[in-house]
């Protein structure tokens, strides 16, 4: 049986986008051009907050003749620390339009994990909510490179006075002068940190190119129609909300509705208030809403919801049709890494989709199955997911070993296990990496046992994920104390609170003499994982 091809629609026969630019040099030109087209349309709900594509492009100006009098040119960094609003549009655009590079900082951050990033992307500027400006001042303190430091206000005290602007006074003091640069495709226009194996986390450069090329699969792929509303719920340094929905959905001239955090009792009622007709969230997530709303407390004749995606984890069968008995929604599954500017697969909202399957390859990418010399597999055959495409990252910051062991003949090995159908259909079965993927969140082992290991009454330290039905994984770290008894759970949190993000924290701590081990004395995970 031969592969499906993805069922697609024509861009140029999109009627919302009849008469509109397509094209462009890089996404910060893409923004300006929209802007221009549908001044007056709405371009993003946030809570009593209604914005016009012109006032997000306006706004984004003041931020980018802010930076240019700051000395911000093309190719610098600019760094974004800001808890889900508008204002991640018009620091991150802002900087775009200058041809710098956004860098959507991880507002889960500790100190020491703060100053790591500041060290190693050096940013020019860092744009931070008062929510993060505790965590960040400890970063800045330890860290080499002091960027200048703009606060986003929000109301939230933390007695820390490192910034020397606030957003708010750029907004009022600034012009809104056109900022937009002339850039070329090949351009990188972002950056999002993700960790390695090694706990060193690595900066991945995304290209415009990249960009343009999620945008325009996600402009045929069937999800929207005109007068669509998507809903972000997930955090704002993550590469979906940012790759695969602000930059899309700007392009198709729709409107996003941000909310700061996912909140189940807000769930259906700012669906039905706002619009809203496509929405992201994880297995976690859903899994909550299902098992927590009660439907009869819902009018969803009032909800204009057509389709549910997810990703970062496998979705239970059964929690699919279950919502879709419940809520009468469709939840549709695709894959995604930051490495290829956040979308490879989808079950085709205008095709067959596979319950289980995290769907075909989106049309501008190429998938196989590979082996460890790059052959590829046949069908059925588990292997390594491969991709190759123009949404391939630029590579990483400052480590060329690891980019070359990543993207091989133009083909970016992503890490996971997975196996290919007759049809084409790809499903997941395992990582290569020894990643642990808590409600979506993508934690690494080394990490936290390199935070562990510094404890002065820890000898050795294992860190495994451990599967929880509604979370997928949860972080288990195995200890051996240099002293047995001289430890306690409480300690190991406490001692861990301000050394790595929350979620990193293990939910499970073990003690124990001895680890399981191979004949070379290699401590065996797998043994760990099977209770050994």
């Amino acid at each position: 049986m031969a592969r499906c091809t993805f069922p697609t629609k024509k861009i140029e026969e999109l009627p919302f986008l009849k008469g509109k630019q397509l094209e462009f040099e890089s996404m910060a030109q893409m923004v300006t051009v929209r802007a221009q087209e549908q001044p007056d349309a709405i371009h993003v709900y946030f809570y009593d907050q209604v914005i016009t594509y012109k006032q997000t492009n306006e706004r984004a100006n003041k931020v980018a003749n802010y930076l240019k009098e700051k000395g911000v040119k093309k190719g610098d960094i600019v760094s974004v620390m800001v808890l889900n609003s508008p204002e991640v549009y018009y620091t991150m655009f802002g900087a775009q339009k200058l041809g710098a590079i956004a860098l959507a900082v991880n507002y889960m951050l500790k100190g020491p994990e703060i100053a790591y990033v500041l060290d190693d992307a050096k940013p020019k500027v860092s744009f931070v909510s008062s929510e993060f400006m505790a965590d960040f001042a400890a970063g800045y303190k330890l860290a080499q490179h002091k960027p200048i430091v703009v606060e986003v206000v929000t109301g939230v005290d933390h007695g820390t006075n490192i910034a020397e602007q606030t957003l708010a006074d750029i907004m009022e003091r600034y012009p809104t002068d056109e900022a937009l640069v002339k850039q070329s495709p090949e351009d990188p226009f972002m950056m999002l940190y993700s960790s390695g194996t090694t706990g060193m986390p690595k900066g991945i450069l995304l290209t415009n190119k990249g960009q343009a090329s999620i945008c325009r699969d996600m402009a045929r792929i069937g999800l929207f129609e005109g007068n669509d509303v998507m809903m972000i719920i997930l955090p704002m340094f993550h590469t979906n909300p940012l790759c695969v929905w602000t930059y899309p959905v700007t392009y198709l001239g729709q409107t996003l509705c941000i909310r700061k955090a996912f909140s189940p009792a807000d769930f259906w009622p700012s669906i039905i208030n706002y619009g809203v007709t496509v929405l992201m969230a994880v297995p976690a997530m859903y899994d909550y809403v299902y098992n927590s709303i009660d439907p009869s407390t819902v009018d969803i004749s009032k909800s204009k919801l057509k389709w549910a995606m997810c990703g970062a984890a496998p979705l239970p069968v059964e929690l699919i049709n279950g919502f879709k008995e419940k809520y009468g929604v469709s939840i549709c599954e695709g894959y995604g890494l930051t490495e290829v500017t956040g979308l490879t697969t989808v079950n085709p909202p205008l095709g067959k989709k596979k319950a289980g399957s995290i769907g075909l390859p989106i049309p501008e990418q190429q998938v196989e199955i590979m082996d460890e010399n790059n052959n590829i597999l046949p069908v059925g055959e588990k292997g390594e997911i491969c991709t190759r495409g123009d949404a391939n990252m630029l590579g990483y910051l400052n480590k060329p070993e690891a980019t070359a062991e990543t993207i091989r003949d133009g083909w970016l090995h992503t890490g996971d296990v997975g196996y290919m159908d007759e049809e084409g259909y790809l499903y997941i079965v395992d990582r290569i990496k020894d990643m642990i993927n808590r409600g979506g969140e993508n934690i690494y082992p080394r990490e936290i046992e390199i935070a562990l290991e510094a404890h002065p009454k820890v000898a050795e330290v294992a860190v495994i994920g451990v599967p929880d039905p509604a979370l997928g994984e949860r972080v288990k770290a195995f200890i051996i104390p240099k002293e047995p008894g001289s430890m306690t759970e409480q300690e190991v949190k406490d001692y861990l609170k301000d050394k790595i993000a929350k979620y990193k924290i293990p939910e499970i701590i073990e003690f124990r003499t001895e680890f399981p081990r191979n004949a070379t004395g290699k401590l065996l995970k797998k043994e760990l994982k099977a209770g050994k």
